[in-house]
């Protein structure tokens, strides 16, 4: 692995979202106006796919004539349930937010539906009649996806593909669905077989440490499914420094650094996420309930494989 590999790609976002992130803090901005303002708490600033909701979210509540009022909770299940009542306190229109856990917020979204704020989850599934909406991608179907392009992969084996599975955070639904779309595909097919899961917490350090600790165990494995493109990064770290370069390596997202890795055939695919449509549908269904019209309890945004370039 070259030294750029290992640096640059992790600046690129970086870079990319500084100008952003300036509008979030620890504290909220004190308020400006007494209405219009629609608040979102979301989960990290760390993640790249987390940024391009964060930008969408901005650009899209000015393109509406909202304020926007973004906020972050860190990787915090703590510090979300206070941004979410610090924004319920502050009186705002309507309120974004991108889970770590739905059963520890349920007392604020409680809450905030008594005081008759919308609450809409962007990126997860939250199933409770407190949440106008949900807006994300079908993480089952997710899944399924990867299930089958990895199976497509190996369909010449007389044997189940043994595949290893990288999750996302523990708890959170797009973690348990992805999960779930690839163990409906394994309890379905004989032709493929999850035969290890291992929590990289949607990071790379530790997707690179939790995978290194099981190739340790020289386990034989064909395949691995790795719920993010950040856990992907560590994974191919790992592959690489345990000298494997013949894994089909299935992840998500579609962030920037992800596909000079597919283009070089590192990586195999990623399921590409619609991050910006997300927010866009989220906003539309937050005004049609503002007008009092009928909305969805969730809608799917758009998601695709990547491949790569066509080869000859």
């Amino acid at each position: 692995m070259t030294k750029g590999f290992k640096h640059y790609w992790l600046w690129l976002p970086v870079v990319w979202a500084l100008s952003i992130l300036l509008i979030t803090s620890i504290q909220l901005p004190e308020r400006t106006r007494a209405n219009n303002e629609v608040g979102f708490v979301f989960v990290s600033e760390k993640h790249e796919h987390a940024n391009k909701l964060l930008a969408a979210f901005v650009r899209t509540a000015n393109q509406k004539g909202f304020i926007p009022v973004p906020t972050t909770s860190e990787d915090s299940r703590v510090l979300e349930k206070e941004k979410l009542d610090a924004l319920i306190d502050r009186g705002v229109e309507a309120i974004f937010v991108t889970t770590l856990d739905e059963s520890f917020i349920r007392p604020s979204l409680e809450r905030a539906e008594r005081e008759g704020i919308p609450i809409i989850a962007i990126d997860r599934m939250i199933d409770h009649e407190s949440v106008v909406t949900s807006v994300m991608s079908d993480n089952v179907e997710i899944g399924r996806m990867a299930a089958n392009h990895i199976a497509a992969q190996h369909a010449g084996l007389d044997r189940p593909i043994r595949v290893v599975e990288v999750r996302g955070t523990a708890k959170v639904r797009s973690t348990i669905d992805r999960s779930l779309g690839l163990t409906e595909y394994d309890k379905a097919n004989d032709n493929l077989q999850v035969v290890a899961s291992i929590t990289g917490n949607y990071d790379t350090f530790q997707a690179e440490i939790e995978m290194s600790r099981w190739l340790d165990a020289d386990i034989p494995f064909d395949a691995v499914f790795s719920h993010n493109d950040d856990n992907t990064f560590g994974v191919v770290r790992a592959l690489e420094s345990h000298g494997l370069s013949d894994k089909t390596l299935v992840s998500v997202d579609g962030v920037t650094g992800i596909y000079p890795l597919i283009h070089s055939g590192k990586v195999d695919a990623t399921v590409v996420q619609s991050p910006n449509e997300m927010i866009e549908v989220g906003f539309k269904a937050l005004e049609h309930h503002l007008n009092g019209k009928k909305i969805a309890s969730h809608y799917y945004s758009s998601s695709y494989l990547y491949e790569g370039l066509a080869k000859d």
